[in-house]
């Protein structure tokens, strides 16, 4: 029932990411490709974000050299995923 030094609850961060940041690095290379990957891989395999917008985020967002309409790639990733997950429930209300 502690509280962080944000005064928010210590229950709003997950264990898994507790553990995570309280780890050892023992061998961590600090250039920004080691720690871009292994934030993406790390997204990818937490149980509470969702892998898809992991993946996106990744391949658009979280690279050393973003393209240059990175962001406006990356809102067509997450508009088309958007639509491909609601069309099955349009297909059944139809049917």
């Amino acid at each position: 029932m502690g509280q962080d030094e944000t005064g928010a609850p210590e229950e709003a961060a997950t264990p898994d990411m507790l553990a995570a940041l309280a780890a050892p690095q023992v061998e961590q290379a600090d250039t920004p490709e080691v720690f871009l990957a292994t934030l993406s891989e790390t997204l990818k395999a937490s149980d509470d974000v969702d892998v898809d917008l992991a993946g996106i985020l990744s391949d658009h967002l979280l690279t050393v050299t973003p393209h240059a309409n990175a962001v406006a790639n990356a809102k067509a990733a997450i508009v088309a995923l958007a639509a491909k997950r609601v069309a099955p429930v349009e297909e059944q209300a139809d049917g």
